[in-house]
């Protein structure tokens, strides 16, 4: 992972976009949650309908936020296979090989 980030061969973008997913996953699924909690809340104290909205609205938003947020994401791992595929298409017209991955050497025998 250090030579990925040194080196500037493999993007990491695509590794960041996919951590970045997951917390954006984390704070809808809160956000949809406490809406939920703050309606049920709503329904108690103040209006029944009104609460019943806020619970539609909550369930509604997270499943619209849900799909925004997937779209955006896949929209910006869109924009690094491209890159990579340009960097492909690139090294063939030239004729010079692609870089070779990173691997670990196996430890000699005893």
């Amino acid at each position: 992972m250090l030579q990925r980030f040194l080196t500037f061969d493999k993007l990491i973008g695509t590794t960041l976009i996919k951590v970045l997913y997951y917390i954006g996953l984390i704070g809808i699924a809160l956000y949809a949650v406490i809406m939920f909690l703050l309606g049920l809340g709503v329904m108690v104290s103040q209006s029944f309908f009104g609460g019943i909205g806020m619970i539609i609205a909550a369930i509604i938003g997270g499943a619209v936020s849900l799909l925004f947020w997937r779209f955006m994401c896949e929209l910006y791992m869109l924009f690094f296979r491209i890159s990579d595929d340009v960097r492909e298409l690139k090294e063939m017209k030239t004729g010079t090989p692609p870089a070779a991955p990173v691997t670990a050497t196996p430890p000699p025998e005893v």
